[in-house]
């Protein structure tokens, strides 16, 4: 079965950062502990979070995954995707 999955998309690291900062607050977890589960320092996480500077593409596909993100969120696709219902 398919189903439509929305999507957003992001197009500058600014945005992405955005992103970040947002699913972080929305999942209850602090810098530090999201620092943590990425092996990152604080200092880092509140760097990315403010858009400061660059990051690797490792370190934020790490993020995404902790976060729970899916990389369709970098997509510059259609606002929905198809996706196969597991079931």
């Amino acid at each position: 079965m398919l189903s439509l999955v929305s999507t957003q998309k992001i197009f500058t690291s600014e945005q992405l950062s955005a992103l970040i900062k947002r699913e972080r607050r929305a999942r209850g977890l602090s810098q530090l502990q999201l620092a943590e589960h990425a092996n990152l320092s604080r200092t880092a996480v509140q760097r990315i979070e403010r858009g400061e500077g660059t990051f690797e593409v490792e370190t934020a596909l790490k993020l995404l995954h902790i976060l729970s993100l899916d990389l369709a969120v970098l997509s510059r696709g259609p606002q929905t995707r198809e996706v196969q219902d597991a079931r």
